[in-house]
């Protein structure tokens, strides 16, 4: 799980990598193929199991959309004891080992899932998205935020009562071409289900009055292309504003990603507004530096810096503490203060 740098969550979680869709300004692709190392030794390790739709009982397994997809119980270790990140490069693959990873972030966040896939392609196993909405769901201190580009999934699965109806739950779109069939309800009841459409990148304009599109979603977000593809398609004010105008008419918060390529257009601030379900507010991390508890001692003298080494310890419990350097500015994330108590 790592800190994300995208406007509209805190941090990506990726327990599926990999896509079948072919999108020419995808930036995962690139970065699946950068770091997947020799995929043809690391499928013959024996590491990277086939994954499988279901099992007949009377027949072999069968793969979902006829379509290959992959397991990885632990991470990838290659010949030299380096971690792979992709060893399958951009083929699907669930990394059953990131499961747990919510549960253990106890500070409430939200988190993008899957930002190295599109978890609802139809190539995608049922199970493996049971399994990742129950990790989900044992956390549920965070919000949790879907994107696919096939919407039809999330119908799918409402009408199988697979589909968590859960207000920390966000089920997004991904729509570009303004012309071609956008994001639908995961049912005729929307009640209970957080909605949201990413227009990212924007490629014209959206005129959705006729069908009162926006009506429905409880969030838009819109972006230009970035990128090695950036100025591809380079936004036009028109465009921005046709989306403005419908959000506003639907009473829809809006969310205008901050990139070069559209600050370059609107001119003026960036209008980034949340669901009131998905604002938090920021704890400010504790200083050790600050801090009554924080002990030194003297360690060396290092002529070469011209500065004295101090070893630095923790006294705010019964044990006392070692830590590093770097906490006299940030705190450890053991610090009493940070997990909300007084240090005493």
């Amino acid at each position: 799980m790592n800190k994300s740098k995208i406007d509209w969550c805190d941090f990506s979680w990726n327990p599926v990598t990999g896509c079948y869709h072919e999108c020419q300004y995808c930036y995962a692709r690139k970065q699946a193929q950068r770091f997947c190392g020799d995929i043809r030794i690391n499928k013959g390790s024996g590491q990277l199991k086939e994954g499988f739709s279901f099992r007949p009982k009377d027949g072999p397994a069968c793969v979902l959309d006829g379509r290959q997809c992959y397991v990885l119980e632990k991470p990838f270790k290659n010949s030299d004891g380096n971690t792979i990140a992709f060893p399958a490069g951009f083929t699907p693959t669930l990394h059953e080992y990131r499961l747990p990873m919510p549960a253990q972030k106890k500070k409430p966040a939200n988190i993008f899932v899957c930002s190295m896939a599109d978890l609802f392609g139809e190539w995608v196993p049922e199970d493996w998205i049971v399994r990742i909405f129950e990790a989900c769901k044992a956390a549920p201190w965070h919000n949790y935020l879907f994107l696919t580009k096939n919407p039809n999934r999330y119908v799918k699965l409402a009408h199988a009562g697979i589909l968590p109806r859960q207000e920390n739950f966000w089920y997004g779109t991904t729509a570009t071409d303004p012309n071609q069939p956008r994001f639908v309800r995961p049912d005729k009841d929307a009640t209970g289900y957080n909605t949201f459409v990413s227009i990212e990148p924007i490629s014209g304009i959206w005129n959705l009055n006729p069908y009162g599109e926006f009506d429905s979603l409880q969030w838009v977000i819109v972006g230009a292309e970035t990128g090695n593809r950036r100025n591809k398609i380079t936004p036009k004010l028109e465009w921005i504003d046709s989306v403005i105008t419908e959000a506003r008419r639907a009473g829809t918060p809006l969310l205008m990603k901050d990139s070069k390529e559209l600050c370059e257009i609107w001119k003026g601030d960036l209008i980034q507004e949340f669901p009131v379900s998905l604002q938090h507010e920021e704890t400010p991390v504790p200083h050790c530096s600050e801090c009554k508890h924080l002990k030194t001692t003297e360690r060396h003298y290092d002529p070469s810096k011209e500065i004295t080494a101090m070893n630095h310890f923790c006294t705010a419990e019964t044990a006392v503490r070692r830590v590093g350097g770097r906490y006299a500015r940030t705190s450890p994330p053991w610090c009493p203060k940070r997990k909300g108590g007084d240090g005493k």
